[in-house]
């Protein structure tokens, strides 16, 4: 059995990878939505091609791999991808002008390194950063935690795939309730990777859908539990979601605070972990944490390594400079272009300390670029 991805006009074999143009089958037993009813489920137009999307921050969209991948897309690089992409918001049917009125486009586009269309199965997830931010719309939460959706979670299917034969429905957003995933044994593939759906029934999603969501009710709240990845060329034997559990890592990449539960004291944070600005992070000057010496990014919590004075590295993040608590304690917020990052306290010289203001420090973010830090000449001075 051929196994394919469902991307709207670019429906691609596993085995082969030959364009086999859009499916036969429609999606069968979904109903059509209206506008907020699953408000952050986007619609994505790339390459000549369509997905789906799930907004889970203000400026992130959470799709698949395959839906942003060049070489799926057959666009010459990733720049290119983010150029063509366009993020439709706020709508349920982008066939028309006034579907299309809310559209954002991309500042970066992001397929996990490790997907590869010819090994589907895992590693099919991809984020979408958006040039503006949408701010009317409360981002999906996403499910990290495996034991949360076993083998037998009912999910929720949104998604603006083909609805007839030919393909002309697509673009309208259906959405398809009590599906329950089933053992993904059957179809020769794994449960720790995956979410799988039994479609023989002719219900389902098919060409167009990749990269939806499919949400399950948890803590009151619909939360992503699967993305739209592939299925049998018909899209009337099965579908298989990439799990959002197994891709805590990737996510946690770029969304670090992505499903993470906010605190309000030290002592609900692990490892001798501390809580600032109801979120956990490692002790200051302990391995990994703010302020402790580092040679790159990959050894903060952070991502984040800058270059001090006197040629110092040390861990550090972000931060708005002149705001009161922008940093823990001990720390404080360096100029940074347009931005900041916390730095040690420096007590030297005193008060008065005014020696080489305009010195710089050196932000590494992920090893991939650099800014200049520049502690403001202290104003105590008689």
């Amino acid at each position: 059995m051929r196994i394919w991805v469902f991307t709207l006009g670019l429906l691609l074999s596993a085995t082969s990878a030959a364009s086999a143009g859009p499916g036969t089958a429609p999606i069968i037993g979904g109903t059509t939505t209206t506008v907020g009813q699953y408000p952050t489920v986007v619609a994505l137009l790339v390459g000549g091609g369509g997905c789906t999307g799930t907004l889970i921050h203000k400026d992130w969209v959470l799709t698949a791999a395959h839906c942003i991948d060049p070489d799926v897309l057959g666009l010459p690089d990733q720049a290119a991808v983010t150029a063509d992409v366009r993020v439709y918001f706020n709508t349920v049917n982008i066939n028309t002008a006034a579907g299309r009125a809310n559209v954002r486009r991309a500042s970066m586009t992001i397929p996990k390194p490790s997907f590869n269309l010819n090994s589907l199965g895992a590693n099919d997830v991809g984020l979408i950063k958006l040039s503006t931010p949408i701010n009317d719309i409360v981002p999906s939460p996403v499910n990290l935690d495996p034991a949360m959706a076993p083998v037998g979670t009912s999910v929720t299917m949104v998604g603006f795939g083909i609805t007839s034969g030919d393909g002309s429905s697509s673009g309208v957003e259906y959405a398809l309730t009590g599906r329950t995933s089933t053992n993904c044994s059957q179809y020769g593939l794994t449960n720790a990777n995956l979410l799988c759906f039994n479609q023989t029934d002719n219900k389902g999603k098919c060409s167009g859908d990749s990269g939806g969501p499919s949400f399950a009710m948890m803590n009151g709240a619909l939360t992503v539990v699967g993305i739209t990845s592939f299925g049998d060329q018909g899209c009337q034997t099965f579908g298989a979601d990439t799990r959002t559990d197994a891709e805590k890592t990737f996510l946690h990449t770029y969304l670090p605070d992505l499903g993470v539960k906010p605190c309000t004291m030290d002592s609900e944070c692990a490892n001798m972990g501390v809580c600032f600005n109801a979120r956990c992070i490692a002790q200051p000057f302990a391995p990994t944490g703010i302020g402790s010496e580092c040679t790159g990014g990959g050894q903060c919590e952070s991502n984040t390594c800058a270059a001090g004075p006197g040629d110092e590295m040390r861990c550090t993040f972000t931060c708005t400079p002149k705001t009161e608590g922008a940093c823990p304690d001990g720390f404080e917020c360096l100029e940074a272009g347009a931005g900041g990052a916390c730095w040690p306290e420096s007590d030297e010289g005193g008060c008065c300390d005014a020696g080489n203001p305009g010195a710089g420090t050196a932000l590494f973010g992920l090893g991939l670029f650099a800014i200049m830090l520049r502690r403001r000449r202290r104003s105590c001075c008689a």
